[in-house]
């Protein structure tokens, strides 16, 4: 059984806390999002719809190898290369993604590759995608098929996580399409400044959808390794990020970045692979994600009561308010609750949002015999639903080594493997609680920290009301530090990329 003497470590001597990641992990998550996302249906309406002509699209299509340096906020940490190939009446493409980067002074390394074969009309047959990163493999793929109903499409998906692989089902009004192609698109319908797009996106690492819209801004002059060009200036707003490209007349994109600092740029396979990185450390992606304040907060783990104003340029979709924590515009407070909570008699939860607080998914694998013969194990006799919290929380704590972990989180290779950060911790807590029938959901925020608010996330039970437990720290319930910022799955989570890199905390008043 391991003690918690991992905290003596020298990873956990540095100035970062060692439960935060989420933040980090979601910016990771919306690389590949941005970079080889999936769409599942398109609207027809305005703005107009892609359109795609055959004969155009395939005299379009450039065949052979594209490479691109990847920056993040002027430090080289990856690059991603793209391969496309014509055959018969099918086009194959390959992309590969690697990172480099330092999380809490510790190298990581980030392997993504997704293989997709699409019809000559660009829309998608199959697809196999993967994510490598450290103990946590992930893997899902997808192949289109025709409705047998109707005129509709199901794409199946098959899911590998935890050691485990399940089978889902998305139907589509139509064939969906890869977001990595829709320049071509532009291309086909004509790049002129003023025309826009509505793209709804599925991305196959939180299975969720969401809608992109892209807009051709201008023609502009951009310089580019020392080379003057026009180009034509494309903007793509999802799920509240806003990514620029840059587009030559022949389709080539030269240059793409995001406001919170990553930036790709075309370059030569050697100058990719070889060319550019920095001779110095690694640039630490939590410190370069950590969210100011204006002043300090001393032992915020024992705090009661917090009221901040949050200056982000927008919290709309994020999920700010409610339970224990009230909103009045751009200012928050957040009032740690009783235990057991103050209700006269215990409230049962709609039928809705029980369901969806006990459901087992290809992450929170709660109905697996083993998580369920571990929650069982783990609170013994105990029936009262309070103390079987405390159980879970105390033992997840205790039992899972803090690591930073990059990858997608699955609560049964958390169990087996017993490590990894906050996003690991409160996926097996929200597992085990499910297994024994306690709703539970994840809850990710900021949590204050030494001079600054980290990216972190936790979970909340229903026990006659909600209550915040955080098994990173071993707190029922939480301190009034953490303030949430979204609620549920990973799908959820990913709405975080709103405000990473454009919060600021002021601090009110606290006790």
């Amino acid at each position: 059984m391991k003690t918690g003497m991992e905290k003596k470590s020298p990873l956990f001597s540095r100035k970062f806390p060692r439960w935060t990641g989420t933040g980090v992990k979601v910016l990771i998550l919306l690389v590949w999002a941005g970079l080889m996302g999936l769409l599942a249906e398109r609207n027809l309406f305005q703005p107009q719809a892609l359109k795609v002509t055959p004969a155009l699209a395939r005299d379009a299509l450039k065949t052979g190898e594209e490479w691109w340096g990847v920056y993040w906020k002027g430090e080289k940490i990856g690059f991603a290369v793209t391969e496309q190939d014509l055959r018969q009446e099918r086009i194959q493409v390959r992309e590969r993604l690697w990172l480099k980067m330092a999380l809490l002074g510790l190298p990581q390394t980030i392997e993504q590759a997704l293989d997709y074969t699409l019809t000559e009309k660009l829309t998608l047959e199959s697809f196999d995608f993967q994510l490598q990163s450290g103990l946590f493999p992930f893997r899902i793929s997808g192949w289109v098929q025709d409705s047998p109903q109707d005129s509709r499409k199901r794409l199946l998906l098959k899911v590998r996580s935890g050691g485990r692989e399940q089978e889902q089902q998305v139907v589509l009004t139509e064939a969906p399409f890869i977001l990595g192609q829709t320049k071509l698109h532009f291309l086909t319908e004509g790049l002129e400044a003023g025309k826009k797009y509505r793209i709804p996106i599925f991305d196959p690492t939180t299975l969720s959808s969401a809608e992109m819209i892209a807009e051709v801004e201008d023609l502009e002059r951009l310089t580019i390794r020392g080379e003057e060009r026009k180009l034509f200036r494309v903007r793509q707003e999802y799920r509240g990020l806003s990514v620029k490209s840059w587009i030559d007349p022949n389709g080539h994109t030269w240059k793409e970045e995001s406001p919170v600092g990553l930036v790709l740029v075309r370059e030569s396979q050697s100058e990719a692979r070889f060319q550019n990185w920095s001779s110095g450390k690694l640039a630490d992606l939590l410190a370069l994600t950590a969210v100011p304040s204006d002043r300090e907060i001393p032992n915020p783990r024992s705090l009661s009561y917090l009221r901040v104003k949050l200056h982000s340029g927008g919290l709309t979709g994020l999920k700010v308010e409610g339970d224990r924590q009230t909103r009045v515009g751009d200012e928050v407070i957040i009032e740690k609750e009783d235990v057991p909570p103050p209700v006269p008699e215990k409230q049962p939860l709609p039928d809705g949002e029980k369901e969806a607080a006990l459901r087992s998914t290809p992450f929170i694998q709660s109905d697996h015999p083993e998580v369920r013969g571990q929650a069982m194990a783990i609170v013994g006799g105990s029936s009262d639903p309070v103390e079987r919290v405390r159980k879970l929380t105390a033992w997840v704590y205790r039992e899972v080594r803090k690591q930073p972990v990059m990858s997608v989180p699955s609560a049964l290779e958390v169990l087996r493997q017993r490590v990894g950060d906050c996003n690991e911790h409160a996926v097996l807590f929200v597992a085990l609680a499910r297994a024994l029938g306690i709703p539970a959901r994840q809850q990710a925020g900021i949590i204050y920290q030494e001079g600054k608010f980290f990216y972190h996330a936790w979970a909340q039970v229903y026990v006659g009301a909600w209550l915040t437990a955080d098994p990173s720290l071993n707190q029922v319930p939480a301190d009034a530090a953490h303030i949430r910022l979204v609620e549920g799955d990973l799908d959820r989570q990913a709405d975080l990329v709103k405000v990473i890199g454009r919060l600021r905390v002021e601090v009110k008043e606290f006790r």
